[in-house]
Formats: structure tokens, C-alpha cells, sequence
């Protein structure tokens, strides 16, 4: 019998987070699934405690990788798979408990669609939720038309059809805009649809160690925009220009101090 569901979860250190989010894994309503956990040049403390939260689930297992980059690491997670779907976690996150039996429930009753995400909360540190909110777009054409501009995913919230990664090269560019790049390339193809599911399945966690803090902005912008400019020599679509400039770092800075 074919494996439904396998988690990738890379992480790059051992943290107070990382107990909640392989907790929240363990509590899912959906728990017939394996979890590869990636990890690069943890040190032995960080790996003797890795070991301690997951060595007594069968379900968990870790890989070492020597080469740095969260793409090879999820593309090495996608080659070691031979389930039906892929999930994405992070080891500073928290999925809900029925997150991962309502999205498989949606992709088995509808096979056009080839990824699906859900509403979050944003939590801090603490995890409280905080003020600002992960803009929300349901169906396909709006998904289809925030990707010219914006990321309208949570990356690490989602559910993929393993054929669709793996036929589609799985993650080929970018270290923190990798998901965007992939969105792009998997929209090019009319006939695959995205879907967020309208629960709220899923906590992000926004904290000062993460990616996609601000101090990554001017590289994870010229990841963005290349992949926009590409979408835009392909398409000549004049919104993929739009989408650079409203994604530059002091654009959004100006953006932010008028929402808040």
C-alpha cells in the first residue's frame, strides 16, 4: 500500500520552537505519515536533542546533509519520498491538528488541483497571535493573480501532489524565495489549480531568527525579482514588473508603516 503523506521539515538549529512544532506533528487527526527531518551542520548537543524529541516515533526521521541550501535539502526530502502528496513544515511552526486530514481530504476529492494551503494565524515568540494578519486568497484565479506580486501561500502550510513536484523538477533556484520560484514555474501550466482551504489550520511564527526576517530583505528582494523579470520575458505581462517594484525593500517598508 502506497504511503499517503510524507512531511518534509528542514531546520537549521535546535530551538525552544522545535519541541512545539514536532509536537504539533505527533497530535495530527491524520497520523499515517512519514517525516524527514533535514538538517546541515547541527553540532552534537543540537543532535543528541533532536534525537530525544523524535527517536521514540517511527514516524520521524532524520538526515544529516552536508550541502547547505533549502533547496537541495527538500529536493534530497522529495527523492528519498514515495508518497502520494508532500507536506511542508518548519521547525518554528505549529500545525493544527486537523491540518493535514482537511487538506488530503480536499486533494482526494479533487484531483485537478496540485497544491493546497489554508488561512494562518501569525504568532510571536511567545506564541501569542499578533495584529498583522497573512493576506488571504482562496481560489485559483486569485491565487494566480497575487503570484505576479506577491506570495499568496504560506509555504511551510502546504500540501503538494508528489507527481506535480517531481515532474516539474521540484525546487531549482533561490535560498529563501525558493517556494515563490517554484509557484511561478507550476503556474505556467493552465491546467494545474491552487487552492487555500478557508480554515484556519496553521500558526506562523514570526521572530527575529527566521529567513524571512528583515535582515534577509535585500536578498530575498533579488530572488523575487528575478523570478518576477523571468515570469515577465516569458509572458511580457507588464504586472510581473509591478510586482518588482512593489516587492523592493523600502517600497515595503513604506507599505508597512501606512498598514500599521
Amino acid at each position: 500500500m502506497i504511503q499517503l503523506l510524507t512531511v518534509l521539515m528542514p531546520i537549521i538549529r535546535v530551538d525552544s520552537f522545535l519541541p512545539i512544532a514536532i509536537d504539533s506533528l505527533k497530535r495530527q487527526t491524520f497520523d499515517e505519515f512519514n517525516c524527514h527531518i533535514l538538517v546541515g551542520h547541527l553540532n552534537n548537543n543540537e543532535m543528541l536533542m533532536l534525537d530525544s524529541l523524535v527517536s521514540k516515533d517511527l514516524r520521524f526521521t532524520v538526515h544529516q546533509l552536508n550541502l547547505n541550501g533549502i533547496a537541495f535539502a527538500l529536493n534530497y526530502g522529495l527523492n528519498i519520498s514515495s508518497s502520494k502528496y508532500i507536506a511542508r513544515m518548519d521547525g518554528d511552526d505549529i500545525s493544527h491538528p486537523q491540518r493535514f486530514e482537511n487538506q488530503i481530504a480536499f486533494l482526494e476529492e479533487n484531483p485537478s488541483y496540485v497544491a493546497v494551503g489554508c488561512q494562518v494565524d501569525l504568532i510571536d515568540e511567545n506564541g501569542n497571535k499578533i495584529n498583522k494578519s497573512f493576506k488571504f486568497y482562496e481560489n485559483d484565479p486569485e491565487i494566480r493573480r497575487a503570484l505576479k506580486f506577491r506570495m499568496p501561500f504560506c509555504h511551510p502550510a502546504m500540501v503538494f501532489r508528489s507527481e506535480t513536484l517531481m515532474s516539474s523538477n521540484g525546487y531549482m533556484y533561490g535560498n529563501n524565495a525558493e517556494d515563490h520560484e517554484l509557484y511561478l514555474r507550476l503556474a505556467r501550466n493552465s491546467s494545474y489549480l491552487f487552492k487555500n482551504l478557508s480554515d484556519k489550520l496553521f500558526s506562523y511564527r514570526r521572530h527575529q531568527n527566521q529567513l524571512t526576517n528583515i535582515k534577509y530583505a535585500k536578498k530575498s528582494f533579488c530572488n523575487i525579482a528575478g523570478f518576477l523579470f523571468t515570469e515577465f520575458l516569458l509572458s511580457y505581462n507588464p504586472i510581473y514588473i509591478v510586482g518588482i517594484i512593489i516587492n523592493h525593500p523600502l517600497i515595503r517598508r513604506v507599505r508597512n508603516f501606512f498598514a500599521s
